[in-house]
């Protein structure tokens, strides 16, 4: 395994402006990356903090992760954690089959990573932990994975019913789960890593009663030499801790609204898109009916859920949170902040959409007498398989233009090189004289007949038909001809940009794991400090 960085930046709108630290940011956020004080303002904003459920957070992850092997490391962490000045660096995600796309690994090696670094420089023990958003109810997302097909990158859900069921409680379709397992495994080259993969996973399915089991154990498998350490945010035990804060959401209900819509505006009066562009009403929690999750709307002093007969004064809302925390769970807007409220975070990682959504949520923070949490770009990264590394060799291309979109063009370019038949100005050559020698029997025509015009019509798009087959038969030629060289421009194409995407939001980490082996994330670790990078390249 190689590692470089990528000369050129991929990220673009406000995730890019927020790399660069542009003046305006300040507006957006409590911590700039580029103030170098900012790690020290941070730890004393913590130390003025009291987390008084500390203990209890600390016991609730010792038996979530009970049941996960290989723990001497998960022991490290949580002893680290039980002390009085211990802080950690939180990433999450929503609880993907295999683990989800790529990023979701760079996420959680972004997590270690910095936590690693910030331990270092600041002597006080920080903890890494990933928070994984067992609530999330979009199971078209999560079931979601993409296997090699026929040259190509094939979409494939996880046969299952959806019905708004939460990932955390949704069990786990085994007979679907380990036909899919077969099939997807069936897709990869065989590799001398191929066999004892397929058997790793099956057993992590086969053990695994929902999406959030089986999420975690395969995250646990990839990142136990690190302990990282891994919060359902679905799991009951964890809403009767949270429960004073979820009082605090619905008692300042009016002003957490009336904050998100004014953070929102900033936001767009700066000129970047809305990121979320929700209504007034919107609560901002979720409430659970019968298993499935809905949107909490807040008008006129009640509490509703849309289109249904489901109606809180906000005293009878707190009284249910009394009774039944396990009903209640945040979106994208307070699930910051009960993180805030929750654990002693010294920074979060996102991606680019996270860090967007986050920039309209400073005044939110403010509700609650938060600073807002310090907010860290996650890593990303492209593999780069063998081939495809011989055939950017080969050509003298940078991976860069491929990993922005370039590739087509470069293949074009490249078999634009390769012969001298002017195909495409001479196919506009003959169709400007065709059109020239057409017109006068056109108007001669439409003299004559409205029948017989039509018919000139038709005749021409005829001749236009037969002008556009040629140019394809000859273009069908040139391919022929050069077929060997085109095919290794798309499958540097297919692995650079998938589906005009970046690799890490289509691929899955076995497709990595099968090429270079399960130990190839802990050496992706151990390559890696805590610099922040533009875009990591890992030939393999």
């Amino acid at each position: 395994m190689k590692i470089e960085e990528l000369s050129e930046n991929t990220l673009k709108g406000f995730a890019a402006d927020y790399e660069k630290s542009r003046e305006q940011m300040a507006d957006f956020f409590s911590y700039i990356p580029s103030d170098k004080h900012w790690l020290q303002k941070r730890c004393q904003d913590l130390t003025e903090r009291r987390f008084t459920h500390k203990q209890d957070v600390i016991r609730y992850l010792e038996r979530n992760m009970e049941s996960l092997p290989n723990r001497k490391k998960i022991e490290e962490q949580l002893h680290k954690l039980k002390q009085e000045d211990a802080m950690v660096v939180v990433g999450g995600q929503q609880a993907g089959l295999f683990t989800g796309p790529l990023y979701s690994v760079y996420k959680a090696v972004t997590v270690v990573v910095l936590a690693k670094s910030y331990e270092k420089k600041l002597g006080r023990p920080v903890v890494p932990l990933f928070w994984i958003a067992g609530e999330d109810h979009d199971l078209d997302e999560v079931r979601t994975i993409y296997k090699p097909e026929a040259a190509k990158w094939k979409k494939r859900l996880l046969t299952d019913e959806v019905d708004g069921t939460s990932a955390s409680k949704k069990g786990l379709p085994q007979a679907e789960l380990q036909h899919l397992i077969s099939e997807l495994f069936s897709a990869l080259p065989e590799t001398s890593h191929t066999a004892g993969l397929k058997e790793k996973v099956e057993q992590h399915a086969k053990h695994a009663g929902t999406y959030v089991d089986f999420f975690m154990a395969m995250m646990h498998d990839l990142f136990a030499e690190e302990g990282l350490l891994y919060l359902d945010s679905d799991d009951k035990a964890l809403r009767t801790i949270e429960k004073p804060f979820f009082k605090s959401l619905i008692d300042r209900v009016e002003d957490l609204q009336t904050a998100y819509i004014n953070g929102e505006a900033r936001f767009a009066e700066q000129g970047y898109q809305k990121p979320i562009d929700t209504d007034h009403d919107n609560a901002h929690l979720f409430y659970t009916v019968d298993g499935k999750r809905h949107r909490l709307n807040y008008s006129d002093e009640i509490f509703y859920i849309s289109e249904t007969s489901i109606r809180f004064s906000k005293s009878e809302l707190l009284a249910e949170l009394d009774e039944h925390p396990e009903r209640f769970s945040n979106n994208v807007v307070t699930r910051p902040l009960m993180q805030e409220w929750l654990l002693p975070t010294l920074a979060f990682v996102g991606g680019p959409g996270e860090i967007a959504y986050w920039g309209a949520l400073k005044d939110c923070f403010s509700c609650f007498e938060f600073n807002m949490t310090p907010v860290v770009q996650r890593f990303s990264a492209t593999i780069v398989p063998r081939s495809v590394e011989k055939h950017l060799a080969d050509k003298n291309e940078d991976p860069g233009a491929y990993i922005n979109g370039d590739g087509p063009l470069l293949k074009q370019q490249w078999l634009d090189r390769q012969h001298s038949f002017e195909i495409e100005s001479q196919i506009q050559r003959a169709q400007q004289q065709m059109e020239d020698a057409h017109l006068p029997l056109r108007e001669l025509a439409k003299e004559m007949d409205p029948t017989v015009y039509d018919l000139s019509l038709k005749n021409k798009a005829f001749i236009e038909d037969q002008l556009d087959r040629l140019k394809a038969f000859m273009n069908k030629e040139i391919n022929r001809r050069y077929e060997t060289e085109l095919k290794k421009y798309d499958e540097a194409i297919r692995w650079l940009h998938p589906f005009s995407s970046l690799q890490e939001r289509i691929l899955n980490p076995i497709i990595l794991l099968n090429l270079a082996g399960t130990d190839s994330i802990q050496r992706f670790i151990d390559e890696l400090d805590g610099d922040s990078y533009r875009h990591l390249l890992i030939y393999i």
